[in-house]
Order: structure tokens, then sequence, then C-alpha cells
């Protein structure tokens, strides 16, 4: 490689990152495709006053910034305007058999008699409860919390206990 190459190549890879830095390739855009900021609206001088022009002194309070808005600047067309898009944040609804499942984990955590770990499933109004707890007599509870939810229709229990199982 002789030595015009070996200049040539650093050159153009420092000139593009001036020019993607300094945002050059935007400005081949057509104006009608940018929407302007406020933070993209250059700075104006507070409006004219005496405190404004004069030097600042110890005792007197510094001078408003102000940004000029397209009704406020002479110069920028009035088809520009600054918007501000809202964002509307949705979630899908849950089911009916999400809805079931959370009631009845709802009705089974309040219980403070209940003491284990128990999963909960709901299809199409047939709960299915999984899991183990201390005595056969919390499996019952367990069974019967879930069956008095409304919309439960039937409940498979696989509920194990720990002790006094047989």
């Amino acid at each position: 490689m002789n030595a015009r190459m070996k200049l040539a190549v650093p050159l153009m890879l420092a000139t593009t990152a001036v020019f993607a830095a300094t945002g050059y390739a935007n400005r081949n855009l057509s104006e009608e495709s940018i929407v302007p900021t406020p933070q993209d609206a250059p700075y104006v001088a507070p409006a004219d006053n005496a405190a404004s022009t004069a030097a600042p002194s110890a005792m007197s309070a510094p001078a408003e910034e102000s940004i000029a808005t397209p009704a406020a600047t002479e110069s920028a067309p009035a088809a520009q305007q600054y918007t501000r898009e809202s964002v509307t944040v949705t979630a899908p609804r849950p089911s009916n058999d999400e809805l079931l499942r959370n009631a009845v984990m709802d009705r089974l955590s309040g219980d403070a008699r209940l003491q284990g770990r128990i999963g909960v499933d709901a299809y199409q109004h047939t709960v299915s409860l999984t899991g183990r707890v201390m005595s056969t007599n919390q499996v019952d509870r367990a069974e019967s919390l879930a069956r008095s939810v409304d919309g439960v229709w039937d409940v498979n229990n696989y509920i194990t206990a720990r002790v006094g199982s047989s």
C-alpha cells in the first residue's frame, strides 16, 4: 500500500465520524419529515430590559432564560408545531381462567390455618390443586376453600399431606 492510501483511509473514517456526530446526514431529509422538539429550538435572549443589558451585580437576580417557540419566532414557519404525544399503556384482559385462579389463590392465601405449598391451576371452571400441606385436615380445608369461590364447578385435589396420610 502506498503512502497516499495509508493517509486516505484514516481521513475518510475521521470525516465520516465527524459528519455522523454533527448530524449532517439528517440535514438531507425534507423539512416536512422533521418534527422539531423544544430541545432543538434555538436559545433566545430575554426580552429587552435594562437588567439583561447591564453588567450583573452581586445583588441582582440572574436573568431568566427562555426557549423560543415557533409562535414567538417570526422567521419560523407556521406549519411547525411542538406537540407531545401521550403514551397509552395497555395490557391484555385476563381470561376467565386466570381470574378464577387468582380468586382461588387469594382465598387460600388468606386462610391462616393452611401451612405448606399449594399450586393452583384453573381451566374451564375446574380448579386443580397441587402441592403439600402439613396434615390431611389441611388437604380437605384447601379443597373446601377452593369450592367456595364463585365460578368453580369442580376441584381436582392433588395435594398430599406430610403427616397422617396413608
